[in-house]
């Protein structure tokens, strides 16, 4: 025994949703005076991060290498604290 199926010809209608194409970017817009802008940004001083300013009588408090790991070691433990 074979069925065959008939299905009306609009069965689709409802269903499947027409298609659009999407709409074309844009392509971006140079500034009028191009030529000003990039003189101007060479003129614009660059802008630095602030650096800590340390003196120089601080810098030579300040142990490095391998002066500050010996200095470390011979430091005493600390003592553990009692817990009650």
């Amino acid at each position: 025994m074979t069925f065959r199926f008939s299905q009306a010809k609009d069965a689709h209608v409802g269903v499947v949703k027409k298609y659009s194409p999407p709409t074309a970017p844009k392509p971006p817009m140079l500034p009028v005076d191009l030529a000003s802008e990039l003189s101007a940004y060479d003129i614009a001083e660059p802008t630095l991060a602030e650096k800590n300013m340390v003196s120089e009588a601080e810098v030579e408090n300040v142990e490095t290498g391998a002066d500050a790991y010996l200095h470390f070691l011979e430091q005493d433990p600390p003592k553990p604290e009692a817990h009650h």
